[in-house]
C-alpha cells in the first residue's frame, strides 16, 4: 500500500471539533472507569474478596493461554526432535 503525504489528503475535521471529540472521549473514559469500580466494589462486596480474585485469576490465566498465546509451529516441534 503507498504512503499518503498528509497534505494531500483532505481535511476532514477542523481542530475545534476534533478538541471537543478529545474532550468528550476523556469524559466518557472518567465515566466508564468509574462505573466499573463500582460494579467491581459490588461484586467485591457480595462476593467477598478471596473468590472473586480466585475467579478473575483463573479467567486471566485462560485468556492468557487461549487467546493471547502464540501457537508453536509444527517446524518447532521438528527442531526440537533433531537436538534429542
Amino acid at each position: 500500500m503507498k504512503e499518503f503525504d498528509s497534505d494531500l489528503l483532505p481535511e476532514l475535521y477542523s481542530r475545534q471539533e476534533m478538541d471537543k471529540a478529545r474532550r468528550r472521549h476523556r469524559i466518557v473514559g472518567r465515566v466508564e472507569g468509574i462505573a466499573a469500580a463500582v460494579v467491581a466494589g459490588t461484586i467485591f462486596n457480595f462476593l467477598g474478596w478471596i473468590p472473586t480474585v480466585l475467579v478473575l485469576g483463573v479467567a486471566g490465566y485462560l485468556i492468557y493461554r487461549f487467546v493471547l498465546k502464540p501457537r508453536r509451529s509444527s517446524g518447532s516441534s521438528a527442531a526440537k526432535d533433531d537436538l534429542t
